[in-house]
């Protein structure tokens, strides 16, 4: 429970405020005029002021202006509530120090939501003679941001108290005094909303509106008109040019912020939709490569193998001959690669459809990094490369063996395809945080690309140029089975020679063996 200081000299009005103020949970104190004001405000030090601006012996601005120059109140939320509504009125009272204006007649869910807005429900009320606590500070000080928006307005007093607004809600604001302006700060500021007002010098509202929706850099940025015209004819005009919403002044505080949450809130949707469908129309294109690409692997896979046959068959060649090993070897290698195309495609279906599951039990983890490579040691031999393990003999994980096999085969097959001649593939771990394990896989290939790091763990992804070739699906694959398990995987130095890719399994501390 806070307590707010009324400053009323209208006894109904004083009434009213007080009513609302018990109501939402707060205790409330009076004064009448602007010297008692002072008097109670420094002997009762409330956690907020309600403060009205006509007010006898001492006006609001006054009042105000005196408190701010008091240390313990510097921070004291005071609310000018006035039936002055000249917007001079209201610049004057934010200058004096006002952190808002709320305009006579309020509403009573007006006044509640000030309260809410400057007074968490949760603030205890503060010790007599002690200074405010943080908490009792405006929340829009702390709170999280719920966007940037730029108040656009020919009147400074509007933008600034059109901000005060803003911010007390959470949003990040931008100022501009005219359509030119608004247009620069549209393109630099980044704004997720525009709130523009029409009558405005050089290009009014309506032009400015049409210029940002022809932008592509600033077409998608929603536009709410805050104008004094509010003729049908109007709204009509502003809709037309491409505005979101039309709110008149003057404005309800409570209806702005209403609007321009809604506003703020399908922006954000538009945006995710707009990345997803983006994020579909890049996987399409790579799934068509990949077609094309499989059909052309398959093809020279499968041909390689059937010539081999139809050349034993015929007699042409024997096991007694020198190229036979060779091409045996070759034969079983291609056959081995059809076989790993074809599970990863499948299991990458089955996971992303919730039909692979893992049964994970206590396991060694050096155990499997060998069984991996004992599955691409003759692919790494045939190119003189080196696959080592440093892996702790005693260190044990929690997961499915099968699965993590082949994440680490397909991890291995992938650094020994683009590692050169003589080079060296390393896996070794590490502890983390939690009880998890870091794996990591090291060759002394070219890298991976920067641009290319977020995305070769996406399905179908090639990369740019496609320099690090393959189907897309092995990493797609790895990344699915580490997640089954609640792990992660990455590239550490994206853009760098010797790519690095780092895995986290979950430690066998503390787990038990999985019934069969």
């Amino acid at each position: 429970m806070a307590r707010v200081l009324v400053v009323e000299d209208e006894a109904n009005n004083l009434d009213v405020a007080q009513r609302i103020i018990r109501a939402s949970g707060h205790e409330a104190l009076s004064a009448v005029d602007g010297v008692s004001a002072l008097d109670v405000a420094r002997a009762e030090r409330p956690d907020a002021i309600l403060m009205d601006l006509l007010l006898p012996r001492l006006d609001g601005f006054s009042v105000a202006r005196a408190l701010r120059a008091e240390d313990w109140a510097a921070h004291v939320p005071i609310i000018a509530v006035s039936a002055l509504s000249h917007p001079g009125d209201r610049a004057r009272a934010l200058e004096a120090g006002c952190d808002d204006f709320v305009s006579k007649p309020y509403a009573p869910a007006e006044l509640r939501a000030i309260l809410v807005r400057y007074l968490p429900t949760t603030a205890p009320a503060g010790e007599r003679g002690a200074a405010p606590a943080p908490a009792a500070a405006p929340r829009a000080r702390t709170q999280e941001r719920i966007g940037r928006v730029l108040v656009v307005d020919d009147e400074g007093s509007n933008v600034e108290l059109l901000s005060r607004r803003l911010e007390s809600i959470g949003c990040a604001t931008l100022g501009a005094g005219s359509g030119e302006q608004a247009l620069e700060l549209a393109k630099t500021g980044s704004p997720d909303l525009i709130l523009l007002d029409v009558m405005m010098p050089g290009i009014d509202g309506w032009q400015t509106c049409r210029r940002l929706k022809a932008d592509p850099a600033t077409a998608d940025i929603p536009v709410i008109f805050v104008t004094a015209r509010d003729r049908a004819e109007d709204v009509s005009r502003g809709f037309e040019v491409g505005g979101v919403d039309y709110i008149p002044k003057p404005f309800e505080a409570v209806e702005l912020a209403a609007r321009v949450r809604s506003a703020l809130f399908t922006k954000k949707l538009q945006d995710e939709l707009r990345k997803r469908n983006l994020d579909l129309q890049r996987m399409e294109r790579s799934r068509q490569e990949l077609i094309g690409m499989l059909g052309h692997d398959i093809r020279n896979l499968a041909n390689s193998v059937v010539a081999f046959l139809q050349l034993v068959r015929m007699g042409s060649l024997r096991p007694s001959q020198a190229e036979f090993a060779q091409l045996l070897g070759l034969s079983e290698s291609n056959v081995s690669e059809l076989l790993r195309m074809v599970n990863a495609l499948l299991d990458v279906y089955k996971m992303e459809e919730g039909r692979l599951e893992a049964m994970p039990h206590v396991a060694s983890l050096e155990e499997l990094v060998q069984r991996s490579i004992a599955q691409v040691s003759t692919e790494a031999l045939a190119r003189e490369i080196a696959l080592e393990s440093r892996v702790a003999a005693d260190e044990q994980v929690f997961v499915d063996d099968g699965l993590i096999v082949r994440v680490f085969t397909n991890l291995l097959v992938n650094a020994v395809k683009h590692t050169p001649a003589k080079g060296t593939i390393t896996v070794e771990s590490g502890r983390a945080p939690e009880r998890s394990i870091v794996v990591r896989v090291r060759d002394t290939g070219p890298g991976i690309a920067a641009p290319d790091a977020p995305y070769i763990f996406d399905r179908f992804y090639q990369g740019a140029g496609k320099s690090r070739g393959g189907t897309g699906l092995g990493l797609a694959f790895c990344k699915l089975a580490i997640e089954l398990h609640g792990g992660t995987i990455r590239v550490v130095n994206p853009g760098e020679p010797g790519a690095i890719i780092e895995l986290t399994l979950p430690g066998a501390s503390g787990q038990t063996e999985t019934p069969a």
